[in-house]
């Protein structure tokens, strides 16, 4: 990072003032005390002044600075980058080889292999060259996601199924529990769990839905019926009997697409707060850094494991702790307990007698983008442009007393990079905003996966076929020569010469006054 700030981009300043000294200019009111004002504000002298306004009457009254001659991306070097996984050296040297990078003004040299690196990461992002390198899983790290609004409790659950990273021991044997647990998306409180030692199914679905709807002594003061639920596209919630369980209290169930857990935040933080909070803590914990060499399974001494009895009670006390004691800040620095007693919505609870069948029967220099945005004074703010730059540092600036919205530098060019905006604050825009972003990531996926099919098709060699035994010929694609130029399609067929069934009407007569007509002696001079 550079000791003193940058030097900030003027561009939109200078359109501005220009625009305004074109308008006087059209008035009859413009003076040379007005030009020597902006260039006052701009450290210019007058002449600078004229030679952006000449060029904004050349734009259509639009200053335009000029860009410089540089290099710009082409498919020949997109095609090497996405052939070398990502790998700018290597592709710098096969299109040097290639003759790809030859200056044109200048015959015989190259551009230089920072010239191309700068270029890369100036026109691309970091999503797209993550995904060249690892793919779409490496791709959807650098995405930013819309924030959803909070509502109010029991507006929308969340359900899922986490598997904890642990070893118990059950009946003298070693096996893995699986958490299937719904939480609110507005108070963060999770309502109801099931614990099981193998693989859930449609049992504990059912199980953690009724722990989940009954409120009392028993199952604590959170649930009721919820307006929906978000699940991922699991084969045992997808099951007809959970969908038909869901529906006997005009709840929705909704499917969201595999492979994208920003769709379900807050279930995904509570599973990563389990694994933070209380699992790492834990004898039997899996992920934990170990002497022997990679690869190597060590097995546990089950003496030294919870058993799974010990290993619920433990999972229940840590359910209490978060919805009692954590604070969280997106909720204000409150417990979930506390958001929920807040809330004043009416909950619609359910007899227990009416829930039998859901038992067992089945201020920094620079600021990072995050995957929700970027975070500053307690608050999250995001737009369309931050998709596929999350781990770039910008710089942020502001309004005094004016929290709505922020712009964002670069912080060593002091290029400005766009707005971002608080996604708590109420916006009329903030909806078409969230389709932007959604349209963009879209479109990224997209890109990404044409640039790979593209290489891969290129990469895979085809052969002719043989009648004899003989070594196949290679089939390269066919060059397309360039199109001959064609006759108007009026003249491209010959016409019929005239044959004697055609009436051929007689000449037209002249006038008396006709001057331009041919006498009778022209007519028997041309006809002897």
């Amino acid at each position: 990072m550079p000791d003193h700030e940058p030097r900030l981009d003027q561009t939109p300043l200078r359109q501005t003032a220009i625009a305004q000294l074109l308008h006087l200019h059209d008035s009859g009111t413009l003076t040379r005390h007005h030009k020597h004002l902006a260039a006052q504000a701009f450290n210019r002298n007058i002449k600078t002044i004229e030679k952006w306004m000449q060029n904004a009457q050349q734009h259509h009254g639009h200053y335009t600075p000029q860009p410089r001659t540089t290099l710009r991306l082409t498919p020949a070097i997109h095609d090497a980058l996405a052939r070398w996984c990502g790998n700018i050296a290597a592709a710098y040297r096969e299109l040097r080889t290639e003759g790809h990078l030859e200056i044109p003004s200048q015959p015989g040299r190259h551009y230089s292999y920072a010239t191309l690196r700068r270029t890369i990461q100036r026109e691309l992002d970091l999503g797209h060259l993550a995904g060249l390198k690892g793919g779409e899983t490496a791709r959807r790290r650098h995405d930013v996601h819309n924030t959803r609004p909070r509502g109010h409790r029991n507006e929308a659950w969340e359900g899922d199924h986490k598997t904890a990273d642990m070893n118990v021991t059950l009946d003298n044997k070693i096996v893995t529990p699986v958490i299937t647990w719904f939480a609110d998306c507005a108070t963060d409180v999770i309502c109801g769990l099931a614990v099981t030692p193998h693989a859930p199914s449609r049992d504990a679905i059912l199980t953690a839905l009724r722990a989940a709807i009954l409120r009392g002594p028993h199952y604590g003061p959170f649930g009721g019926v919820p307006g929906l639920i978000r699940i991922d596209r699991g084969r045992d919630f997808l099951c007809s009997t959970v969908e038909e369980a869901i529906g006997y209290f005009g709840a929705e169930r909704v499917d969201l697409p595999a492979r994208h857990p920003e769709l379900k935040g807050t279930i995904e933080a509570i599973n990563n707060a389990v694994t933070c909070m209380h699992f790492k803590g834990l004898p039997g914990y899996t992920q934990r850094p170990s002497t022997e060499p990679r690869g190597k399974n060590r097995r546990p001494n089950p003496a030294d494991l919870l058993t799974f009895e010990d290993f619920v009670t433990r999972l229940l006390d840590w359910v209490n702790v978060w919805n009692h004691e954590h604070r969280i800040r997106t909720l204000n620095n409150r417990t979930p307990a506390q958001a929920w007693a807040d809330d004043l919505t009416p909950v619609r609870d359910v007899p227990p007698e009416a829930l039998y069948t859901f038992t067992l029967r089945a201020n920094r220099t620079s600021h990072t983008i995050l995957g929700d945005g970027i975070h500053w004074n307690d608050r999250v703010y995001l737009d369309d442009w931050m998709n596929g730059k999350v781990g770039m540092k910008a710089v942020v600036r502001h309004m005094p007393h004016h929290p709505q919205r922020i712009e964002l530098t670069h912080p060593t060019t002091g290029r400005y990079l766009g707005p971002g905006f608080d996604q708590t604050t109420p916006d009329p825009e903030a909806e078409e905003r969230r389709r932007a972003l959604r349209r963009k990531r879209e479109r990224s996926a997209r890109d990404l996966a044409s640039r790979l099919k593209k290489t891969n098709k290129s990469l895979s060699e085809r052969y002719g076929p043989v009648t004899t035994a003989s070594v196949p010929t290679p089939i390269h694609p066919p060059t397309e020569p360039p199109p001959h130029p064609t006759a108007p399609p009026d003249t491209q067929r010959p016409l019929p010469a005239p044959s004697a069934s055609w009436h051929t009407p007689a000449a037209p007569t002249t006038s008396e006054g006709d001057t331009d007509a041919p006498s009778d002696d022209e007519d028997r001079d041309a006809n002897p």
